[in-house]
């Protein structure tokens, strides 16, 4: 498979994701959609979503029996120190997968699938791309020594790695990455799907936001606190709550005891469309991200970055990269980790109309200047192209 790559050389690109595809993981599809990228593949362990994300080209490379991995899991305490390992019969998939359609470029998203593939790729001469996204450099490394150590052999052979921010360059670097094998490519918004809506002449509650995982990384239960200890005695607000995930359970007790439990809406898993309807109809969006003592980071959350498509004001954390997508004072407000109190005031500040539709004016500019999706994806072109020359 062995071959001289160069500019002119047609991409034939496969795109490699553990799990194809969550409905939290939008991006990836949006990304992979452009022609110019030369999708021609998707490569998984397993696939879920397919009349949401289809695509005609999938090969599955199941991984070990759920049994066999609940077992390991008990086990993990003694076989996180056993060097990793791919199987025979996982290298075999993955190396017929990429050979059957003429692969030249393999774009793993995760480096927890991309530690797998690193040997198939030197085998045949692919070159591997590979975007860093947050818990596979942080709670992943922290959890399992045998990973890290293979995440170090993974940055000598890839051939570029993406940061999706700057701050995950710098935690790349401090993990033992080449600075010069990293690309800081942000993952871009399609802003005419976003469209700006305009609340200059709105009154009523001021609705505030929560959409995404409901996980230990995004907070919620906090949101719940925060808004019920702020608006006690205020009626014109309200708290939307969307998504699901492991802490539902926790939020929806919290809502119950909440004196204010009249003002909280908690909606659950939303279609995408289904939620831009109801970011059109709110005014704020809150984004609680924090650091949990797994380890677990995120990179640079999209929720925030269509929050500010459509005009809303962001409140979160200084978490990750996420000062890279808030603009403090400018296109939202930021507030430590773990501070409650900030966040209620936070929540406050934002119930001043003037300064709402200045922050949401910003941000929706903010995002047509550094985050639409036509550029970025251009962008990763140029990326694409430098990773298959010689």
């Amino acid at each position: 498979m062995k071959e001289s790559l160069n500019r002119n050389t047609p991409l034939r690109v496969a795109i490699g994701s553990q799990l194809f595809l969550p409905y939290t993981q939008s991006w990836i599809y949006r990304q992979m959609k452009e022609p110019n990228l030369g999708v021609a593949l998707v490569v998984c362990n397993e696939k879920e979503n397919d009349t949401i994300f289809p695509f005609d080209h999938i090969e599955v490379v199941p991984p070990k029996p759920l049994w066999m991995r609940k077992i390991e899991y008990k086990l993990s305490p003694v076989l996180k120190h056993v060097p990793f390992f791919v199987s025979a019969k996982k290298y075999a998939g993955y190396y017929r997968a990429l050979f059957k359609h003429k692969i030249n470029l393999f774009h793993v998203h995760f480096g927890v699938m991309a530690v797998e593939v690193m040997r198939v790729c030197e085998a045949l001469h692919i070159p591997l791309l590979v975007t860093f996204h947050g818990y596979d450099i942080t709670a992943a490394v922290k959890r399992n020594p045998s990973y890290h150590k293979a995440l170090v052999k993974l940055f000598s052979k890839m051939k570029l790695g993406i940061a999706i921010s700057e701050e995950m360059k710098t935690r790349l670097i401090q993990l033992g990455c080449p600075a010069d094998k990293i690309i800081v490519s942000y993952l871009g918004i399609p802003i005419d799907e976003f469209s700006f809506v305009d609340r200059s002449d709105r009154s009523g509650k001021v609705k505030f936001l929560h959409a995404g995982r409901i996980t230990r990384t995004k907070g919620v239960p906090d949101v719940v606190r925060a808004f019920s200890q702020e608006f006690t005695a205020q009626d014109d607000v309200e708290l939307v709550l969307v998504g699901d995930g492991e802490d539902k359970n926790t939020v929806l007790q919290l809502i119950q005891s909440s004196k204010v439990k009249d003002k909280i809406r908690f909606l659950g898993r939303l279609s995408n469309e289904a939620l831009l309807e109801v970011r059109k109809e709110c005014d704020v969006f809150v984004l609680n991200s924090r650091t949990p003592e797994s380890g677990d980071k995120e990179g640079l959350p999209i929720a925030i970055l269509e929050a500010s498509c459509v005009g809303m004001p962001v409140i979160s954390t200084f978490h990750a990269g996420i000062a890279e997508g808030v603009l403090h004072e400018h296109t939202g407000l930021l507030v430590e980790e773990f501070d409650t109190k900030a966040l209620a005031e936070a929540m406050r500040k934002l119930c001043n109309r003037n300064l709402r539709l200045s922050y949401g004016a910003s941000g929706r500019k903010y995002m047509e200047d550094t985050f639409e999706l036509n550029a970025c994806n251009s962008f990763l072109h140029s990326v694409y192209q430098k990773a298959i020359q010689s």
